[in-house]
């Protein structure tokens, strides 16, 4: 009875410290990693919002249905969890530190360049590494922020693409910006004076409007009044954009109008209607997938979603989660400085292309996501693919 006795207890003692077959006995459990996605679910911007959060956590999802990822042999998987900030920097810091102090996320991603701004010293308080979809240029990206990273295609990027491109064929000479009035909008203006300096195009008319604005009239009268070849939305939310191809079609604009900041195609043929003509839709993909990988996300989506519900903003970032994934495998290390240091020299497949980081020539360190764009134009009431076209060298890096 009494070696019995002992016999149970070491097989307890065993079970409890995971000694009893190892990772791979019946017993483990696997551990989780959080991931955080601060988003715009509601306000102008959520048609950018929704595809973020629904794709990142796509990601996560076929990292786990793998059977998730190991590091010193222990397994782990992804959780996500979403939260509104509606493109509002002072909700992103609070949806900030619920992520932070009540849901103890391990990473983050935060939409935008004025939320992304506001948050940076709740982020470098707390050391945590962020992989975010924002503008704002040098005030985001820069050495101090070595923990913050953009995972989304640059509008320098874009433009420095794009606008080569819509130059010949359109014959481009003069071009007029529009964004919001706020950091990110800012930055929007800075990314064009570059481009359209490289590629001599001149900039003849800057504005910005506040947001949420629904009247473009008296900044598109002012906007026409100095003739532009070429009226660009730079980093305008995809409402708005649709908005003012709308409205500048209606006072008489017969150029080309350019809303190169993700659009979805279906909202701005809703908005725009029959004024959507002949527009140029930058996004991170075409309409229908044109490649194994673009296939193999069309497919995941319609099993979780309705097909009229797909855009080609889908591709960008599907591939953010795998990326991190792979870079905590070769690292074997969830620490945000060592992942970091890895980042800034990897590349990685996803649906959209080839992605890696650069950026060190334009802001002093390679937090910046370089990754093709896809060029779209509506003809006869459906957005046509154009092009997909890749960064050029010598801009970034």
């Amino acid at each position: 009875m009494k070696n019995l006795i002992t016999v149970f207890i070491i097989a307890a003692f065993l079970l409890a410290t995971g000694f009893c077959g190892g990772q791979g006995s019946a017993f483990a459990k696997d551990e989780y990693k959080t991931y955080g996605i601060l988003t715009a679910l509601s306000g102008p911007a959520a048609p950018w919002g929704i595809p973020n959060s629904r794709t990142i956590m796509m990601g996560a999802d076929r990292i786990n249905e793998k059977g998730g990822f190991q590091v010193k042999g222990v397994t782990y998987k992804w959780k996500t969890i979403t939260y509104d900030h509606k493109y509002v920097p002072a909700d992103a810091v609070k949806a900030l530190n619920k992520a932070i102090y009540s849901d103890k996320v391990d990473f983050v991603q935060i939409m935008g360049g004025s939320p992304t701004l506001a948050c940076i010293p709740l982020l470098k308080e707390n050391n945590m590494l962020s992989l975010n979809d924002a503008a704002g240029g040098k005030a985001v990206t820069n050495p101090d922020n070595p923990l913050v990273f953009r995972y989304n295609p640059s509008l320098l990027a874009a433009y420095a693409s794009i606008l080569p491109w819509i130059k010949k064929n359109d014959g481009i000479k003069t071009m007029a910006t529009i964004n919001p009035d706020d950091a990110t909008g800012k930055s929007g203006l800075w990314s064009a004076k570059i481009a359209t300096d490289i590629n001599k195009i001149e900039i003849v008319s800057e504005e910005f409007f506040e947001r949420g604005s629904k009247d473009f009239a008296p900044l598109l009268t002012r906007v026409l009044a100095k003739k532009p070849d070429l009226i660009d939305t730079s980093y305008t939310d995809p409402t708005s954009s649709a908005l003012i191809c709308k409205q500048a079609r209606e006072l008489g604009f017969k150029g080309a109008i350019l809303l190169i900041w993700g659009p979805d195609p279906k909202q701005v043929l809703k908005i725009a209607g029959k004024h959507a003509e002949g527009a140029y839709l930058g996004t991170s993909g075409p309409p229908e997938p044109r490649t194994p990988a673009q296939k193999a996300l069309y497919e995941r989506f319609l099993t979780k979603y309705k097909k009229e519900e797909w855009d080609p903003n889908y591709y960008t970032h599907h591939a953010v989660i795998p990326c991190l994934t792979k870079a905590i495998e070769e690292t074997q290390s969830f620490d945000p400085d060592v992942l970091a240091k890895h980042l800034e020299d990897m590349s990685w497949d996803s649906p959209q292309g080839v992605h890696r980081f650069g950026g060190k020539k334009i802001f002093g360190i390679k937090r910046q996501l370089l990754a093709p764009i896809t060029i779209l134009q509506v003809k006869g009431g459906e957005p046509v693919f154009a092009a997909t076209l890749p960064v050029p060298d010598g801009i970034f890096d």
